[in-house]
């Protein structure tokens, strides 16, 4: 290679080198959503309605119920001896095997049904 060529190159090895440091220092930085813009209690519905819209797409697939009853376990009582499940969770699960709309209204359902039972105010994402 010619001296001119092989600067060329090193060049812009250098920048590509640099451009791709730069975009993953600016990647790790940047998040798709904004997690503290809600609060517990809002996260605890959103995520109980998404295990129910996921339940009732996988009663449609033919995924048998007892797959996803591990989804319901109380996860800070794990120390117990037993399994102790979310009654709110498993009935999630469970009634989404019987529902015969749409996914998505289900998981509105257990959303709207979640945030009356919560007793808390909840915030929207544009306050």
């Amino acid at each position: 290679m010619a001296p001119v060529a092989q600067e060329a190159f090193t060049m812009k090895k250098r920048i590509n080198t640099f451009a791709g440091l730069a975009l993953m220092l600016l990647a790790g930085n940047v998040q798709a959503f904004d997690s503290h813009v809600v609060g517990l209690a809002e996260s605890h519905c959103y995520g109980q309605a998404m295990v129910g819209m996921d339940s009732v797409i996988n009663s449609r697939l033919g995924v048998p119920a007892e797959h996803a009853l591990g989804l319901s376990l109380n996860s800070s009582l794990h120390v117990a001896m037993e399994d102790v499940y979310s009654t709110s969770m498993l009935n999630t699960i469970l009634a989404a095997y019987l529902w015969n709309d749409t996914p998505h209204s289900y998981a509105i359902k257990v959303f709207y049904a979640c945030a009356a039972r919560s007793g808390a105010l909840l915030q929207s994402a544009s306050n």
